[in-house]
């Protein structure tokens, strides 16, 4: 009896402390309000570097525009192509103007990767912080800042390339600090990092992001890439 009076006390101290968590669905609401209310007009890049040697690395600049919930990426580098994503209250949309395939962009392209580099349109389009299925798994200290971690389960019959995806969000800001994907099979595919981040107009904005894509088979490192934001001069 003693045994059991100890395992229901132990129970009834996670649940009491899981239930100050607030509800995974709020925090979501906070990202994407994050996310839209982003005010920017930078320069930046993205470098990948291979793992293996005999690989050549890439590297595509790019100018950063983002207001009122639309953000644009506009390359010019082998051609001038423009990614921009609306990021709406459900979902997002992501169209592209100029290069092959320019048009609202699909399901069907979301696993392909953007100029060579490690991000694809899926992970560009930030599909994942619309998923509803979740649950926040506990509180960590990342990057100076208090974040929750949180646990998504991909949309049942959808064209995701991730089974679920883990946030490391910032609780007082929404900020993603770290996000990693896993594939069907549970194997880690893929994992986001800012790395260092900056303030612009007030708002919290990345620096630098590092992007590593994983055989899942194997948890061996395939390449990794940088997407950098340059630091606005002061007026």
């Amino acid at each position: 009896m003693k045994r059991i009076a100890q395992i229901f006390f132990a129970v009834a101290i996670l649940q009491s402390a899981h239930a100050e968590y607030p509800p995974a669905a709020e925090v979501m609401q906070s990202i994407r309000r994050a996310q839209a209310s982003q005010k920017i007009d930078l320069k930046g890049s993205l470098e990948t570097q291979p793992v293996d040697a005999l690989k050549k690395p890439t590297e595509a600049s790019f100018r950063l525009v983002a207001e009122g919930g639309t953000v644009r990426y506009q390359f010019s580098d082998p051609e001038p192509v423009t990614l921009q994503i609306k990021l709406g209250e459900t979902d997002s949309e992501l169209m592209q103007t100029g290069g092959t395939g320019a048009g609202r962009l699909t399901p069907a392209n979301f696993a392909k990767k953007i100029l060579g580099t490690d991000l694809t349109y899926e992970d560009l389009a930030l599909k994942f912080i619309y998923w509803s299925r979740g649950a926040i798994e506990g509180e960590e200290r990342m990057k100076t800042m208090d974040v929750w971690r949180i646990r998504l389960q991909a949309p049942p019959g959808g064209r995701s390339a991730y089974r679920e995806v883990i946030l490391w969000v910032g609780k007082q800001n929404g900020a993603l600090v770290r996000a990693e994907g896993f594939d069907v099979a549970g194997k880690l595919a893929k994992r986001f990092e800012v790395v260092s981040a900056q303030v612009v107009n007030g708002l919290w904005v990345l620096r630098t992001l590092r992007i590593e894509t994983f055989d899942p088979g194997t948890g061996k490192l395939l390449s990794r890439t940088r997407m950098m934001i340059e630091t606005p001069k002061e007026s």
